[in-house]
């Protein structure tokens, strides 16, 4: 491996480790997690602007009930420039969750990449994703569970190397109207 392609590796690493939260792993078995096929799609119009790295994600979130069991699905798309070259299993994903001053607790998810420092492209990719997170899956720091509908909102952010800078969607928990999970 070359100096140059170490060095930027070692440095995206170090910049994901800022990202709060835990990360989402393979083998966790209370959170599922599917990133789709990007697909490309154009910007119609050329304004003449530098493009973003990452646009703002589309979320779909609610809350599954049937008696016994809760799972809270986050379904959405994010979209990335088409420049960086972002495979689906470049994806890793974390999340957290914070007390509102409303009263409400919040699920914060961070939806992250490494690419490449290209970014002259008008095209972006579509990355449809699922999540679940089963009862039990979201801990406060003592280890204590978080039931799943004291969970108001979720926001999604897709963290492209900066989390200050991210783009984040904040959508309400609905209840279910039947879907099935994965």
């Amino acid at each position: 491996m070359s100096n140059v392609t170490t060095n930027h590796v070692e440095k995206s690493k170090k910049e994901l480790a800022r990202i709060p939260g835990k990360k989402i792993s393979k083998q966790d078995k209370l959170i599922k997690v599917f990133v789709g096929e990007g697909q490309e799609f154009a910007i119609p119009i050329d304004f003449g602007v530098e493009y973003p790295g990452v646009l703002a994600p589309t979320v779909l979130t609610f809350i599954k009930d049937n008696g016994k069991d809760k799972n809270i699905f986050i379904q959405g798309v994010a979209f990335v420039n088409s420049d960086y070259g972002v495979k689906k299993d470049q994806f890793e994903f974390y999340y957290n969750f914070t007390y509102k001053s409303s009263g409400e607790y919040q699920l914060n998810i961070y939806m992250t990449f490494i690419h490449s420092d290209k970014n002259n492209e008008q095209g972006f990719r579509y990355y449809p994703f699922l999540m679940e997170f089963y009862e039990g899956a979201v801990k406060c720091s003592e280890e204590e569970v978080v039931s799943l509908e004291k969970i108001k909102t979720v926001e999604l952010f897709v963290v492209n190397r900066n989390p200050e800078a991210s783009r984040g969607t904040v959508t309400t928990v609905k209840p279910s109207s039947g879907t099935e999970g994965f």
